[in-house]
């Protein structure tokens, strides 16, 4: 019957419209052309049965294509749906029927392919391979790929493994896999699908498409037809669309009904987590073995994405967990915060005090996150430094509200108002609040450790962001028990302490004591096994070290910290990027100097150490000095602050005095410097005012700075200061026509900078070339500047081009917000009103991108926006 209906089971389905081919996916399957099997596994929507349709209209080889039914997963129709295939795949010619039994099917198998003519290259493709689950069935294609056959090849598309020794498979090297990961589409492939739908997006609304879908084709594709031929596309990329043809309706009937109940409903309860285990689901649902449901669910490929090797942590696509907290709020609406507070029990009862906190918050339950924070939870986001910046505890919390007439509770909310203002103030605010912390305190604090050390821990960071050591150095005594007082047994809390205050007599020039702190935070981090908080302070020596251009040691801790980084997958903390640009710096090596100060961004968490956003200001200034931009260094020095810790203080002004003295206005430098005269920053402002008096001329005055650094010992005289004081004092004998004594000089200066300090020696090149050019010998010590010099060093190589670029309106103000002007300020001096400046404020912040005003300016500095 020549017109007879062909059965569609045994077809290769036909492209969809406006399909694009992708190049890289089927280079993979070509690749793995002389292999057994290959293993397309993905959930639904994941593009496999396209691809390998694309692929078939592509290939030479005959092609045997079956999509089983359910009702095909039994042995004898799934025979004879193979038989079909294979006779297909033959010219449609028909032999003798086979009669499959009940277990034969290696024998089948075997029956089949036997009767085929020269097979040649031949390609079996099973579709939908996941509804084969009988055992005969499974046998009969095992022995198909152990008993392979050159130009044979087997393909299965499943959405999830089918059960067959894959491991033997991989081991034996028979099989090529391609899975979800695999499949995902590239943001190439994306901008192509959308290109062919006539979409296009701005980068912003693109990245954020991207994201959203994981590259998961059908999301792609649905969304693509959705946007096309609409005026603004970009409004369909951040809604959420139940209606027919839309990815909800797709997600719902493909992959939530497809579930038992009681996974739907373990998905459903639990999709307001960002991250879920099964003892957690357990916990929110109330039902057992939701650990086995995740894990079956993920080898399902089911939208559920294990987090780790041990599959014990998972997460939900994100287009999916939208879909399911949709449906969590209809049919749950009164009874999430019950799922919510059910997750902070089991976060507290496991201690992780940080995730019972951030759901105690976003279930509005005030009294159990005060409890949280006050009696372990602030501690617990200092030692793990917890963004709480974002959580709303302000809008939740109103600060200092008496409770009734419980003493107690009084007491923990007070404590935790002084804690959330700690968090958000900045210098000026924190000396405020640390003015009004009571002194004694209440005896409800007294006599409750947990609250008393979370006092303490309050009282400390106020302490660092007021650059008051002494309120530091008083709260650190007190946590680490230095006066028999109570300790909060959290790991990480003296380690984190110390570092605390290392970092405060660090930026405070009180240096005689900072290894000794670093050397017993560095030992309490590792006996607490705290890697995050060890990093810290390895970067912490690395730039104390470089400090005192003490460069093995420097170079030590940075290797140290380098492996701990890789081992435990952590970021770079900003110490140790900053140690990086001071070793370059003072080694002269202009091409490094840049570098490591790009894209720092200092995390605001609890904890963050206030010094270092100083120090990178100057850092990034310093580097504009190098670069020639005198300007720009000077408007960065000047925004520096009032209230900022007296080391950066002097290091500030010292950066300033130089450059008023190179461009001549030397006394303007000396008068700058004229406080720091005696006193415990004599020494290192000593050959700053030394070359301020050589541009007057006034070399007694240079001659009396100098001899205060090279007569007097002090802490503050590291190698730097010792080989710079050396260099002028050469300069100040030459220009007494003592050329022997600077000869000698000379050499005292090349003998303390064994090699390693070399930024002083380009500086004054030009000063000794005649001296040198008579003592040759002393020439060829002389260090050997880069082949280039600082000012032709280009700039950072930071990209300035922005998805959406600023308005003018937008810049002026955005250089205001460097500044420490208040919004109404900005609008008087604009002649605006106070809303415009928000909205503009607004869209800065959404242009950068940022979420605060510092966040803000140090973006724009990257940008070389101000």
């Amino acid at each position: 019957m020549p017109n007879a209906v062909r059965d569609s089971r045994v077809m290769v389905p036909q492209l969809p419209p406006r399909h694009i081919p992708r190049s890289r996916l089927l280079a993979e399957l070509d690749i793995a052309a002389d292999l057994p099997l290959t293993l397309l596994s993905a959930g639904p929507g994941a593009g496999k049965t396209v691809l390998l349709t694309d692929w078939v209209r592509r290939s030479a080889a005959r092609i045997a294509w079956l999509t089983p039914t359910p009702a095909d997963a039994e042995p004898r129709r799934f025979w004879r749906l193979l038989e079909g295939a294979l006779r297909e795949a033959n010219g449609g010619e028909r032999g003798p029927p086979i009669a499959p039994a009940r277990g034969a099917g290696v024998d089948l198998v075997q029956t089949l392919f036997s009767r085929l003519p020269d097979p040649g290259r031949l390609v079996v493709i099973v579709d939908d391979a996941h509804v084969l689950t009988h055992s005969d069935v499974l046998e009969g294609l095992d022995s198909l790929i152990r008993g392979w056959q050159p130009g044979l090849r087997l393909i299965l598309a499943s959405r999830s493994d089918p059960v067959l020794p894959l491991h033997r498979y991989r081991l034996a090297g028979q099989m090529h896999e391609l899975r979800a990961c695999d499949l995902a589409m590239t943001p190439a492939e994306i901008t192509e699908v959308l290109a062919i739908h006539g979409v296009t997006l701005p980068a912003r609304d693109f990245d954020l498409f991207v994201a959203r879908t994981e590259g998961w084709v059908a999301g792609v594709r649905l969304s693509a037809m959705r946007m096309a031929g609409t005026g603004y596309p970009a409004d369909f990329v951040s809604e959420l669309a139940l209606d027919p043809g839309s990815i909800g309706e797709y997600l719902t009937n493909e992959v939530l009904h497809r579930q038992p109940e009681p996974q739907r409903r373990l998905l459903i309860e639990t999709s307001f987590l960002e991250e879920v285990t099964g003892p957690l689901a357990d916990a929110v649902t109330g039902m057992t073995g939701c650990g086995d449901m995740l894990a079956s669910l993920a080898r399902e490929n089911s939208f559920v994405i294990p987090l780790d090797a041990a599959q014990e942590r998972y997460r939900y696509h994100q287009l999916f967990a939208e879909i399911l907290r949709y449906l969590l709020r209809r049919q749950k609406r009164q009874g999430i915060r019950g799922l919510q507070e059910r997750a902070v029990a089991w976060y507290e009862a496991s201690g992780d005090l940080g995730h019972a906190v951030y759901w105690a918050v976003r279930a509005g339950n005030r009294h159990h996150v005060v409890k949280l924070m006050a009696r372990g939870g602030f501690a617990h986001a200092f030692v793990n430094r917890q963004d709480l910046s974002g959580l709303g505890l302000r809008d939740l919390l109103p600060l200092r509200r008496p409770v009734g007439g419980n003493a107690l509770r009084a007491a923990e909310f007070a404590i935790v108002s002084s804690a959330i203002e700690a968090v958000f103030a900045d210098a000026d605010a924190a000396a405020r609040e640390l003015a009004s912390v009571p002194s004694p305190k209440s005896d409800e604090i007294l006599a409750d450790p947990d609250l008393l050390v979370t006092s303490d821990l309050v009282e400390l960071i106020l302490g660092q962001k007021a650059s008051d050591v002494g309120a530091v150095d008083a709260a650190a005594y007190r946590l680490l028990g230095r006066g028999g007082m109570p300790v909060l047994p959290v790991p990480g809390l003296r380690a984190a302490v110390l570092l605390a205050q290392a970092s405060t007599h660090l930026w405070h020039g009180l240096h005689e004591d900072v290894g000794a702190l670093l050397d017993e935070a560095l030992a309490e981090a590792q006996r607490d096994g705290m890697a995050g908080i060890e990093l810290e302070v390895l970067g912490m020596m690395a730039f104390f070290d470089s400090y005192w251009s003490r460069t093995n040691h420097a170079d030590d801790a940075a290797r140290r910290a380098d492996a701990l980084r890789k081992h435990n997958d952590l970021g770079q903390p900003p110490a140790l990027e900053l140690a990086a640009t001071l070793r370059s710096l003072i080694a002269g090596e202009p091409d490094d100097w840049t570098r490591p100060l790009q894209g720092v961004v200092l995390p605001d968490v609890v904890g963050s150490d206030p010094g270092l956003a100083v120090a990178l200001m100057l850092g990034q200034a310093n580097v504009r000095l190098a670069l020639g931009q005198v300007n720009e260094a000077r408007i960065m020095l000047r925004q520096a602050g009032r209230h900022i810790p007296p080391l950066l203080a002097v290091l500030r002004d010292i950066m300033l005095a130089d450059l008023d003295t190179s461009m001549g206005r030397p006394r303007t430098a000396l008068r700058l410097l004229r406080n720091y005269r005696s006193g415990e920053f004599a020494i290192p402002t000593a050959v700053p005012r030394a070359r301020a008096y050589l541009a007057l001329n006034d070399l007694r005055g240079a001659q009396d700075c100098v001899h205060t650094v090279l007569s007097t010992p002090g802490t503050q005289a590291g190698r730097f200061v010792l080989v710079e004081a050396f260099l002028c004092d050469a300069q100040i004998a030459q220009l007494n026509g003592e050329p022997d004594r600077a000869l000698e000089i000379l050499i005292r200066a090349l003998d303390v900078a064994r090699g390693e300090v070399v930024l002083p020696f380009l500086r004054m090149d030009d000063a000794f070339a005649a001296l040198l050019a008579r003592h040759p010998a002393i020439a060829g010590q002389w260090p050997v500047p880069r082949p280039r010099t600082p000012a032709d060093v280009a700039a950072p190589a930071i990209s300035r081009q922005l998805p959406y670029p600023l308005t003018q309106r937008e810049l002026t103000i955005l250089r205001f917000l460097a500044t420490s002007m208040s919004t109404s300020e900005m609008a008087d001096e604009l002649c605006l009103s106070v809303n415009t400046v928000k909205t503009h404020v607004a869209a800065i912040y959404r242009k950068l991108p940022a979420t605060r005003r510092r966040e803000a300016v140090l973006r724009a500095r990257q940008l070389e926006l101000i």
